[in-house]
């Protein structure tokens, strides 16, 4: 037989590509290339390894992980500071400090209030805030503010203000003012009773006779003084006392807290009544919170009927 290259049975690790055009065919006299004899073995390890579970348990994973990952970016929260609010947090600053600030200071402002965004929030996520009073007391307040009427721009009609100021006038009432004198023996007086010298000197004052009284850290005349005023700085009997005075005549002894008085009324100025026009910025205040009052109680008697209402050893 001549010398070449003896016919084989093909391996097992060979694949079925090995046979194709190309390749060394059964009976060739061409020896097999270097590559050829490199690429079967690698391509039926790869093979194998595709078909290994294990790796199909690390691909898969793989995958969940950086899916995961995505997800969380996607949904990552964001902490929004616009435009308007870092105009009102430097305006805050300016206000405190009669200044703007620098470029430094507004950086640390941004960064404290980023930070406390940041623990709020995490405050909230971790139920900090659900049996905290002082929360509790905050959110209801703003949520009585949001549940006011939300036209704050309504303005009154003229019937409107003048139906509250009919209602109301005495509101806006300058109350009844006196011009008075009175003569002040101190409760400090040594072996002399207060109330006693106070009668015996108002015989005298009746009489036109000057009577010095003691000094008082107190006015002794008053031009123009309210009876509230009076009830507020000597109290209630003294107030009552100067309230039912006949003009121009001495009267007491009335006692205080600080002694006994000689009154004399010698003006009497009656209360005043403002007509609608000097008090319309007031009056349309006040319809204004009405109005806002009207509709809390009305929000709240809505929720009033959404919830059950339990009050656990509530007195009858």
């Amino acid at each position: 037989m001549p010398f070449g290259w003896v016919r084989s049975p093909i391996p097992s690790w060979l694949p079925r590509s090995w046979n194709a055009p190309g390749r060394r065919r059964s009976g060739s006299n061409q020896p097999p290339e270097a590559s050829d004899l490199t690429e079967a073995p690698s391509r039926g390890r790869l093979h194998v390894l595709m078909r290994e579970p294990l790796l199909h348990f690390l691909l898969i994973g793989a995958l969940l992980f950086a899916g995961i990952q995505v997800a969380r970016e996607l949904h990552r929260p964001t902490i929004r500071i616009d435009s308007q609010e870092l105009e009102q947090l430097a305006g805050y600053w300016e206000m405190q400090t009669q200044r703007p600030p620098t470029r430094a200071e507004l950086a640390s402002i941004i960064r404290e209030r980023i930070d406390e965004e940041l623990l709020a929030r995490e405050a909230v996520r971790l139920g900090l805030d659900k049996d905290d009073m002082i929360v509790r007391r905050r959110l209801a307040q703003k949520m009585a503010f949001a549940s006011e009427d939300a036209d704050g721009s309504a303005e009154p009609t003229e019937r409107q203000l003048q139906a509250l100021y009919d209602r109301t006038r005495r509101t806006y009432a300058t109350p009844a003012r006196l011009a008075l004198r009175h003569v002040f023996f101190s409760a400090d007086r040594l072996g002399v009773n207060p109330e006693t010298a106070a009668s015996e000197a108002l015989a005298n004052l009746k009489a036109g006779r000057s009577v010095p009284g003691d000094a008082s850290l107190l006015p002794l005349t008053y031009a123009d003084v309210s009876v509230t005023d009076l009830s507020r700085d000597y109290g209630e009997a003294f107030a009552a006392a100067a309230r039912a005075a006949p003009v121009g005549q001495w009267v007491g002894p009335v006692t205080s807290a600080y002694g006994a008085h000689l009154i004399r009324i010698e003006r009497r100025m009656a209360e005043e009544v403002p007509p609608l026009s000097a008090v319309k910025a007031e009056v349309r205040t006040a319809w204004q919170v009405e109005r806002r009052g009207a509709a809390s109680r009305k929000y709240l008697d809505s929720l009033r009927r959404k919830y059950q209402v339990v009050v656990a050893g509530a007195p009858e």
